[in-house]
């Protein structure tokens, strides 16, 4: 192994994350956790240059997050960071092995689901609704293309990471309802139906993306977009970009709503449904291991609190 300047390779691996997409929060908490690293270095006397790291420092790490960290799941996204990070380096050629896959973490705690209640999904809709009626032009587009991410998220249940690789020919009509197909690098593609109130608001929205593109003089075969205020910019939208959007509906309705517990609601809302719990993990593109338990038990002790419907 040689040496190896940590700092400088650490600002380089988040900038090839950044490159690739990656969250503005996803981002800061690698930031974060790589920098726990470099203060237990520090504090052990040592310079930010790594010529090799041993079983017994990679175990004095462990020692070290265990003793600041009560939490299981604290420690494993350490761990998992600087893992990651190392594997980066091997990609490199910094380094021949990482030996941080020889450290012993705890088992994932799943934590219970945190969904926007109810009545705010209900605001969010009423808000981007308003917006679409209210406005006109490119500001109409914009409005819509919010919309239509709603009910992708809360109708359909999609994560970012789906969202993000969307083209237009992924959201296909069966018997007057459509369906959305999910491509995945990791398993077979699958597709998840989209409620009957999408219809009208996802033909609207096409008709507004090909004006807005005739307008602008750009093509792209994307479902979503990315843009200013006055154009489209280019086509696609990433997670990042999800994640701004998300924080400004939290800001004109004065309570936070993020992409994940939209997604919880929608979970819920199948349950509540009564949709079968094989479906739901098919459309939620988990393995049939996967326990839905938390989700289940909350229903079960606070149903009117986990009721969420179709809007």
């Amino acid at each position: 192994m040689e040496k190896v300047d940590l700092f400088k390779q650490q600002q380089d691996f988040i900038k090839s994350l950044e490159s690739s997409g990656k969250s503005f929060n996803t981002l800061k908490n690698y930031r974060t956790d790589l920098n726990i690293f470099n203060k237990f270095l520090q504090s052990r006397g040592r310079e930010l240059y790594l010529k090799e790291v041993t079983q017994s420092q990679t175990q004095d790490y462990q020692n070290y997050l265990e003793k600041k960290y009560n939490s299981p799941n604290s420690i494993r996204r350490r761990v998992q960071a600087l893992r990651i990070f190392f594997d980066y380096l091997i990609e490199k050629d910094l380094i021949d092995h990482n030996p941080i896959k020889k450290m012993m973490v705890s088992p994932k705690v799943v934590d219970l689901p945190k969904p926007i209640p109810f009545p705010k999904v209900q605001q969010l809709k009423h808000l981007l609704l308003t917006a679409k009626n209210a406005e006109a032009g490119h500001a109409k587009l914009l409005a819509s293309r919010n919309l239509v991410l709603f009910y992708l998220i809360y109708g359909s249940g999609l994560k970012v990471s789906n969202i993000e690789r969307l083209l237009l020919n992924h959201i296909t009509s069966h018997k007057d309802q459509y369906r959305v197909l999910i491509a995945s690098d990791k398993k077979d593609p699958f597709t998840v139906l989209l409620p009957l109130e999408f219809n009208e608001i996802y033909e609207e929205y096409l008709s507004l993306l090909e004006e807005g593109k005739n307008r602008d003089n750009i093509n792209f075969n994307e479902l979503f977009f990315n843009a200013n205020p006055f154009k489209i910019l280019k086509g696609g939208l990433s997670a990042r970009g999800i994640e701004v959007l998300f924080k400004d509906f939290s800001q004109k309705l004065n309570f936070e709503v993020t992409a994940r517990s939209l997604r919880q609601a929608c979970i819920f809302k199948w349950l509540g449904a009564g949709v079968p719990l094989a479906r739901i993990k098919e459309w939620m593109g988990v393995q049939p291991q996967y326990s839905l338990k938390p989700f289940e038990t909350l229903i079960k002790e606070r149903p009117d609190e986990f009721a969420f419907l179709d809007i």
